[in-house]
């Protein structure tokens, strides 16, 4: 009964040591790798800077298409909801890569190069 456990279980080789391994594994029980850069406090920090810039990006490039200010000059919110698109698409590839980055576990590839 327990071998029937570990076989249902999904498993996938390390990316360093090639032993298998539970693809739920944070760290890799026979070499240690853990993928670089996890630490899930700063991880979550960028999620919610990256959020944050695209949810005010947003806000002023609909305040700057559509003329409302509320006690700031129309002219110069105009001005920079020119550049919002921009912050927004940048952060928002930055918050998909971090959410990955958090997700990584020591089966997964590289998060950009998924397909050596």
């Amino acid at each position: 009964m327990a071998e029937d456990a570990v076989d249902s279980e999904t498993t996938a080789p390390c990316d360093r040591c090639d032993t298998p391994i539970s693809t739920d594994a944070e760290r890799c029980p026979v070499c240690g790798y853990q993928p670089a850069g996890y630490n899930p406090r700063l991880l979550r920090v960028g999620e919610v800077v990256f959020a944050t810039t695209i949810t005010v990006s947003v806000l002023v490039f609909v305040a700057g298409v559509t003329g409302i200010a509320a006690g700031l000059l129309a002219v110069d919110l105009s001005k920079a909801a020119i550049v919002t698109p921009y912050t927004a698409g940048i952060s928002g590839f930055f918050l998909y890569y971090v959410r990955n980055k958090r997700r990584a576990s020591p089966t997964d590839s590289e998060i950009l190069d998924r397909n050596s």
